[in-house]
């Protein structure tokens, strides 16, 4: 599709609200059910509709999308013409960057390359949606831009303090506002809209010159020319990311075999960086429930409701419980773990004892060992 380019940006990423497990990465590298990266289900998306001019957006920590992602060649984006580009923060910025600030530093990106519409994409909302049916409509209606929301009822309070899209009279998107748990229906927003190429630097050139948003969402809003905005409603399965309780949660769902099942195979599937591992070793005494374990994985103790990354070692009489477990981590013979979410290659003493709870998972650093203290 070279109609389209894609600008993928993750850009509400606050460090602070992941704990240590962003110290050496960005949000959307986050690890995620056992084998995959929260990025892929971005670029996999683009990849299965055939979107192949990709802007990545990739923040200044660059070693773990440029080890894990590369050129793209894992979502063929490896291409002559167009493909990924992972494009760093701008050296030369006194401070970080907004969103328009960002785009708006790409400027000449746009103005060099023949494309119809840009599709921007926020990867730590996970969704699949169909880009090919919301181009048609863009051309169809003649619209200037969508913005992809989900209508739902919101009576126990999981979207507060979400972005929402509120209509006008007509039923057509009027302005951003935030969930408050006001009115139960809402238009959540899903992190995603398609804008015509003329229409998007009208509106990066207007906020800019005016200092009047950080965000493009609220840029368009606030564009005083008239655009025809509608709305592109999806049903499917997602999940939206912000946080450590977020991603624990996100991750626990995949236990769930139809949720697992609708994220990761129905509308194409989700493609990573492939890794030559052995088979996942099952011990004669171990005992595994309702979890998800990577290939490469040793089990000898007990796991459940948990999920295990490649590489794991869970030792003898070891117990794994509502846990997550990232690659290459080591849990030594007798060692007791209930809600916590392990880094890359964290080292668990024998009969160390480890506690968090669903709300406040316990997390350790990358490569930390942790011994029993006499």
């Amino acid at each position: 599709m070279g109609s389209v380019v894609a600008l993928v940006y993750s850009s509400d990423f606050n460090e602070q609200n992941y704990g240590q497990l962003c110290k050496y990465r960005p949000d959307y590298m986050l690890p995620f059910g056992g084998r995959y990266r929260i990025i892929d289900f971005a670029l996999s998306n683009l990849a299965n509709y055939d979107v192949n001019r990709v802007v990545l957006y990739a923040g200044s920590k660059l070693r773990s999308p440029l080890d894990h992602i590369g050129n793209g060649k894992s979502w063929e984006l490896n291409r002559r013409n167009g493909g990924l580009m992972l494009n760093p923060v701008n050296p030369d910025a006194k401070h970080p960057c907004s969103e328009v600030e960002t785009y708006y530093d790409t400027i000449k990106y746009f103005q060099d390359h023949e494309f119809d519409y840009v599709y921007i994409k926020n990867p730590m909302y996970i969704s699949k949606p169909d880009i090919n049916d919301a181009k048609e409509k863009m051309e169809e209606e003649n619209l200037d831009c969508l913005i992809f929301s989900n209508k739902t009822i919101d009576k126990n309070g999981e979207y507060l303090n979400q972005a929402i899209i509120n209509s006008d009279t007509e039923g057509k998107p009027e302005n951003v506002g935030v969930n408050l748990g006001i009115t139960d229906e809402i238009d959540l927003f899903l992190g995603s809209i398609m804008m015509k190429k003329d229409s998007f630097l009208r509106v990066l050139r207007h906020s800019m010159q005016n200092n009047s948003t950080n965000s493009m969402l609220a840029a368009i809003f606030d564009y005083p020319g008239k655009l025809n905005i509608d709305f592109y409603r999806q049903e499917k399965e997602f999940e939206i990311i912000k946080d450590i309780n977020s991603f624990y949660e996100a991750n626990m769902k995949l236990l769930n075999k139809e949720i697992f099942d609708k994220l990761f195979y129905e509308d194409g599937l989700v493609y990573t960086k492939s890794k030559d591992e052995p088979s996942t070793s099952y011990t004669k005494n171990c005992e595994v429930k309702n979890s998800l374990v990577a290939n490469g994985a040793i089990i000898e103790g007990e796991v459940e409701n948990s999920i295990i990354f490649r590489g794991a070692k869970v030792g003898k009489g070891a117990i794994i419980r509502n846990s997550i477990i990232f690659q290459d981590t080591t849990i030594e013979d007798g060692a007791i773990l209930n809600f916590v979410i392990t880094d890359k290659g964290t080292e668990i003493g024998h009969d160390v004892r480890l506690f968090g709870n669903r709300s406040n998972p316990y997390l350790t650093n990358k490569n930390e060992s942790l011994e029993l203290r006499s």
